[in-house]
């Protein structure tokens, strides 16, 4: 049993690090665009991701390419965004490290769920220090587990973990 919830977290954090990635490449890529020939028209948001930062990703985290290069030179929304994520964990997590059709359970997970909370959690808080510099994608989740294993993350942890825990209530009684 101890084995089988070991890799149970293995594959959340896998999908974390989808998810971590995802927002690491929006973080540092983001470009907003306007039309030249409307002043008043509203900016697009573009992911554009220079040459050698594609080739440093293709260098160090391999595993990441197609998820980059799918975003590269894209219009940016929260649908893009979900779409790329949820499209290469079908691509290179489910029926590979995983049983095929088991992603969906897993990100529905309350370990998969308080995890990512904690992870936008986590990037509030830092964001200033986050926009300092650029960060590579390796400091980005060091920085996120130091956080998460500090007593504040922890404490954290523990309320969301509670806090998406049920309690079964029988029918309600009125006086």
């Amino acid at each position: 049993m101890a084995e089988e919830q070991e890799r149970f977290l293995f594959v959340v954090e896998k999908m974390l690090d989808v998810v971590m990635f995802e927002n690491w490449l929006r973080f540092y890529f983001i470009t907003e665009m306007r039309d030249e020939d409307d002043a008043q028209a509203d900016a697009h948001i573009f992911l554009i991701i220079p040459e050698k930062a594609m080739k440093k990703i293709e260098e160090v985290f391999p595993e990441f390419l197609p998820l980059a290069t799918y975003l590269n030179n894209k219009e940016i929304s929260f649908e893009i965004s979900q779409q790329a994520i949820c499209t290469y964990i079908v691509e290179n997590i489910d029926g590979k490290i995983i049983e095929q059709d088991t992603a969906a359970s897993i990100m529905d997970s309350t370990a998969f769920q308080v995890q990512l909370q904690l992870f936008n959690t986590w990037i509030q808080l830092h964001e200033d220090q986050l926009d300092q510099g650029f960060l590579t994608f390796d400091v980005w989740k060091d920085l996120f587990t130091e956080w998460k294993n500090s007593q504040p993350g922890k404490d954290l942890m523990e309320k969301l973990i509670l806090s998406r825990q049920t309690v079964p209530t029988g029918p309600a009684t009125v006086q």
